[in-house]
């Protein structure tokens, strides 16, 4: 089997596949500061009858991982971002809270809305939201004695054929990764290819040096952001393998898809049939890992196998061992 040709070309499309996610959340927060505009005339109404503190701090940058803590004395005045990580707010803070993934807990104030993409918010005791709450994909947990003044909108749940309730994944999903997937496969068939058959030939160690890569990487890359020079290979160490991790999980679809096809009939598998087999997987994929409890596995799982066989792959450009059969491209 020959080698995958133009890697430049495939390098530079996976680069550039990693940076839409990346752009798709600095939209977000960019459209958050422009409606934090708004947030001092939003907390006179929220504070209407309620006391509210002097600002002990005003704008703080947005966080990426660690903790963060707002005192019980204190008072966080403007909107608050986070990616990950964990959230404990005992004082107050007068703004709206964007978070992307992570554990958030209340238990003082908050004048404004919440909007969470996976993770998890607690509402302990004493806490007084007044706001509401939007969740993408993760869980809002209220105890009692905690005070919410808006609602709770789980946007991640979609009412399908007339009022019943369908599958707990969010649709967005297979809106990214479907067009992604059959693009990326027709384009560079060899090198998702020889992803593929390493994925089914040596699982195990795809998972293996999946796991590794996702224990070591973010030690790797905080020390190399703790080297102010070395900030740049930060961040393409970190583009990288968030091109590793989506090429993988395409490449884990695919193969998903072809084992429903060949569970389905007995005809040989054409270069067209393919395609079908990458919707099927990336939809057998989603549905799994919507399951409760161990529908995070799942996705878990198959992302690290994914990113391991297209390391053991050197991103595709060639066939980690020999392969066991003649391999269809």
């Amino acid at each position: 089997m020959r080698q995958a040709r133009r890697l430049p070309r495939f390098l530079l499309v996976s680069v550039g596949v990693a940076l839409i996610p990346l752009v798709l959340i600095l939209t977000i927060v960019t459209i958050g500061a422009i409606f934090s505009a708004v947030t001092p005339a939003a907390l006179e109404v929220y504070a209407a009858g309620t006391t509210t503190s002097a600002c002990t701090e005003n704008n703080r940058s947005p966080s990426f991982g660690g903790t963060v803590v707002v005192d019980t004395h204190d008072t966080l005045c403007g909107d608050l971002t986070v990616f990950g990580g964990m959230v404990m707010i005992h004082g107050q803070l007068q703004g709206n809270l964007l978070a992307f993934g992570g554990v958030i807990n209340i238990d003082g104030g908050v004048f404004g809305d919440i909007t969470l993409f996976g993770g998890s918010i607690t509402l302990l005791h004493g806490a007084h939201v007044h706001g509401s709450i939007h969740l993408y994909g993760g869980q809002a947990i209220r105890q009692p004695g905690a005070f919410l003044d808006g609602t709770v909108d789980d946007h991640s749940q979609h009412s399908l054929y007339f009022g019943f309730q369908g599958p707990r994944f969010s649709i967005w999903y297979l809106i990214f990764m479907i067009p992604l997937s059959l693009l990326w496969v027709r384009f560079f068939p060899v090198h998702t290819t020889f992803v593929r058959a390493t994925i089914e030939q040596h699982a195990r160690r795809s998972f293996l040096v999946g796991l590794l890569t996702c224990l070591l990487a973010p030690v790797v890359i905080f020390l190399l952001l703790a080297l102010i020079v070395a900030i740049p290979v930060a961040l393409v160490v970190l583009i990288g393998l968030m091109a590793a991790w989506i090429f993988g999980v395409i490449a884990v679809g695919w193969s998903i898809g072809e084992q429903v096809i060949h569970a389905l009939t007995s005809r040989p598998l054409t270069r067209k049939s393919r395609y079908l087999a990458v919707i099927l997987g990336q939809i057998a994929l989603a549905i799994f890992g919507s399951l409760p409890v161990i529908g995070w596995i799942v996705g878990l799982s198959a992302g690290m196998i994914g990113l391991g066989a297209v390391l053991l792959s050197r991103f595709g450009t060639r066939m980690y061992g020999r392969p066991r059969q003649l391999l269809q491209l």
